[in-house]
């Protein structure tokens, strides 16, 4: 749960390297479902992020509800595909600099280090391995910083498949659109 959490705010913090402070984006629409099988011990219940748009920099409030069905062990990894679409097909975004469609082999210690600053007062473990439970973080202020370019406009795939060296964890989908002002 924590690392599909994370695995979006790094996309998210990641995309603050892209500073242009003459436009702001709005999210226009925002939609999240569960992508891998229902057997996956990791599965998202509920997610929402307001305020209704988003806007980019802001605040971000997030309450989600994971169920974590076994532990996620210290060895979790994620593989981020971020998609765009153009022309009505969604064109895969090359990992550049830590952005995009990147592959994060060391999850749980991202997790660690962001994991204070957001979720500790939460009572949610800040190291793995995380053990079972359902996990519910209620209105999360995240601050977004920087700017996107305007060629950020547009809609969005985000697919964060989470594994382990001994199974797969868990997915999560998430279909984004940003319109700049």
């Amino acid at each position: 749960m924590h690392l599909i959490f994370i695995t979006v705010l790094l996309a998210l913090s990641n995309a603050n390297a892209f500073v242009n402070k003459q436009k702001e984006l709005r999210v226009t629409a925002f939609s999240w479902q569960n992508c891998g099988p229902s057997s996956d011990p990791v599965q998202i219940k509920s997610l929402t992020a307001s305020p209704d748009p988003v806007l980019v920099p802001g605040n971000l409030t997030l309450t989600l509800t994971v169920n974590v069905a076994s532990t996620i062990p210290v060895d979790t990894h994620a593989a981020l595909t971020m998609e765009r679409k153009v022309g009505g097909f969604f064109v895969k975004i090359p990992c550049v600099d830590n952005f995009g469609s990147c592959t994060y082999g060391d999850l749980c210690k991202d997790w660690a280090s962001a994991c204070p600053k957001y979720f500790e007062k939460y009572g949610i473990p800040c190291s793995c391995p995380i053990p079972p439970k359902t996990y519910t973080i209620s209105d999360a202020v995240i601050d977004i910083k920087g700017h996107l370019p305007s060629v950020g406009d547009g809609e969005y795939r985000i697919t964060a498949d989470l594994g382990s060296s001994a199974a797969h964890l868990g997915c999560i989908k998430l279909q984004v659109t940003l319109k700049s002002d």
